[in-house]
This record gives structure tokens, sequence and C-alpha cells, in this order.
């Protein structure tokens, strides 16, 4: 074989090579950018159903902290009616120890009247 043709076939084969070098450079071009297309869709997706997700527990704490302060006011309530029972209860103790201090009192005037009058007869 002649150095010519030997240099022929070595500028062809690199020819060649740098032909196929710069397809496989634009395949990985085009590749490389439909992946980011791909990949920022993904991302704006992923962050729009976090930012609903955000929103809801956002609405849904707002619901759950109005209804446990409903809950705290109906145990205030609660609470309240359960010391006016109280003081209820302890007036009604203060009357019915009043009553029987009352009756005690009249029964013990009822025997000193019916006394008398029995011994005078």
């Amino acid at each position: 074989m002649s150095l010519n043709r030997l240099l022929k076939d070595h500028q062809t084969k690199q020819a060649a090579l740098k032909k196929e070098t710069e397809h496989l450079r634009k395949e990985a071009i085009q590749s490389a950018g439909q992946f980011t297309e791909a990949l920022a869709d993904t991302l704006s997706s992923s962050q729009k159903e976090l930012e609903q997700g955000a929103r809801n527990l956002a609405a849904q704490s707002a619901r759950y902290t109005k209804q446990t302060q409903q809950w705290l006011a109906l145990v205030e309530q609660f609470d309240s009616a359960l010391k006016e029972l109280g003081d209820v209860q302890n007036w009604v103790e203060v009357i019915e120890k009043d009553m029987e201090q009352v009756t005690a009192a009249l029964e013990g005037k009822q025997h000193e009247s019916v006394a008398p009058a029995a011994a005078s007869t």
C-alpha cells in the first residue's frame, strides 16, 4: 500500500469519525434539551401540586382552629354551668339548714305551749 493511499484512508476515517461525532453531539444536545423540558414540566407540575397542598393544609388548619375555639367556648360554658349548679346546691343547703332551724324552733314553741296547757287542765 502506498503512503498516499494510507493517508486518504486515514482522512476518510477521520472525516467519518468527525461526522459521527458531530451527529452524536447534536443528538446529545437535543436529548439534553428534551430532558430539560421534561424536568421543567415535572417540577412545574410538582410545584403546583405542592402549592395546592399547602393551600389545602392552610384551609384545613383554619377549620380545625375554628372548631377548637368552638369546643373551648363550649367547655367554658359547661364549666360555668357547673359552677352555677354548685352555687345553687350550696344555696339549697343553706336554705335547708335555715328551714330545719325554723322547724325546730316552731316545734319547740309548739311543745312549750302544749305542755302548759296540759298541766293546767
